[in-house]
């Protein structure tokens, strides 16, 4: 009769062991890596090597707002908080992110509209509806996005969504990034460039262990390689143009590998956007922040983002080589349901460079032999620069881009 228990400890001392193993080997996140086939590739098929996992995300209701996130500020996203009387919140609400499952309290500041924001967030600003209604809408255009694992059926960018790959992918369902970034580029109701074709590969710029996540950026130098690989098989009128990675590098493991591989996109005619271009593309991408129902057309209604708002006041920062896009106050869609969408009052720089990209789309239909070098000449030529005032202070803000004023310059240049 002792045997049952001593065998019962060893399985589970034994289990425990494999646990630890698993764990501190990064086992439970382990990459994948799946390709499409070169036949869907040459034939235009849409295909995706998986589907991802996604499902309503249930958070329950609260009965007191939460501590502000450090990088999502006041995040109530599917949280019921309708109990709540939030009428002297407006200062802590003007940092909110929710999503459509947010239940919202009747009880709430004067002018604060959730819906009301929810569908403000929604235009990319500074004038892209405006080249939406004259057709300038990216058709025709193949962009590519390098990110974490993505919904594929959201209404935003199913219809865009032609391929779908893995490379050394450790998500093992949907991600909230994958639907922002992609729906800021490409979205119907939301993008920049909504008639243009997204091919996308889902991966993790290192690996999952005991210690965190170890990055190793030598998968995002991969991740450009194998867009450049999957151009040889497409034909001349669809091959991808600009590929959107919202991730940054300096010294980082791998990052050596990552400027040889945008050299080589260079070489091949494509636009590797990420959040430090400066050594390949000699400027800066910055993010402007607004209101929460400022006007996103206006360029009155920007100053610098949040996120880098203290360090633009406290310090003389280098404007000269800056170019700034609508980072803010945005909504996007949403990673758990085919339909939803979230807003954010503060973003970052990971949401300024797929519409950078989608704005290139726009740029490319006017201009189909565009090279991002005269690109960037043209939008620091035809953009804002733009003074802001601050406690009694006039800061530089840098060049606000003009998407009416590029596109004209542009059509004007090719005729």
């Amino acid at each position: 009769m002792k045997k049952k228990p001593v065998l019962l400890f060893v399985t589970i001392l034994a289990a425990a062991g494999v646990f630890l193993f698993l764990f501190l080997s990064g086992g439970f996140f382990m990459p994948v890596t799946g390709r499409v086939s070169d036949k869907a590739y040459r034939e235009e098929r849409k295909s995706f090597y998986r589907r991802e996992e996604y499902c309503v995300w249930e958070r329950g209701t609260l009965l007191e707002l939460p501590a502000q996130d450090i990088n999502m500020g006041l995040d109530i996203r599917s949280y019921d908080i309708s109990s709540l009387d939030l009428t002297d919140q407006e200062a802590v609400l003007s940092g909110v992110t929710y999503d459509s499952a947010t239940v919202f309290p009747d009880r709430l500041p004067n002018g604060f509209d959730p819906d009301r924001i929810m569908e403000t967030g929604k235009n990319p600003g500074l004038g892209i509806r405006t080249l939406h209604e004259k057709g300038i809408t990216g058709k025709g255009i193949s962009i590519a996005i390098v990110d974490q694992a993505l919904n594929p059926d959201h209404t935003e960018y199913a219809d865009q969504l032609i391929s779908y790959e893995l490379l050394h992918c450790c998500d093992t369902a949907a991600q909230m990034h994958g639907s922002a970034v992609t729906s800021i580029a490409v979205g119907k109701n939301c993008g920049v460039a909504p008639d243009a074709k997204v091919y996308y590969i889902a991966s993790t710029f290192g690996r999952y262990g005991s210690n965190g996540m170890k990055m190793n950026l030598q998968y995002m130098a991969d991740g450009i390689d194998r867009i450049l690989e999957i151009n040889t098989l497409l034909p001349e009128d669809r091959k991808i143009r600009v590929i959107s990675i919202s991730r940054g590098f300096t010294s980082e493991k791998g990052a050596d590998a990552v400027r040889q591989a945008i050299e080589r996109a260079k070489e091949a005619g494509v636009f590797v956007i990420t959040t430090t271009p400066e050594d390949h593309y000699g400027f800066t991408l910055m993010g402007l922040g607004k209101e929460l129902t400022a006007d996103p057309d206006d360029m009155a209604s920007y100053g610098p983002g949040h996120f880098w708002s203290d360090y633009f006041y406290g310090e003389t920062a280098d404007t000269a080589h800056m170019l700034l896009v609508p980072m803010d106050a945005r909504t996007y869609a949403s990673w758990n349901s085919t339909d939803g969408y979230e807003f954010a009052a503060s973003g970052g720089l990971s949401w300024s460079v797929p519409w950078m990209a989608g704005l290139f789309a726009l740029c490319l239909q006017v201009d189909e032999d565009l090279t991002p070098e005269y690109f960037l000449r043209k939008a620091f030529e035809t953009g804002t620069v733009k003074t802001v005032e601050y406690q009694g202070g006039t800061y530089e803000l840098g060049t606000i881009i003009n998407p009416p004023a590029l596109i004209e310059a542009l059509s004007q240049q090719k005729n």
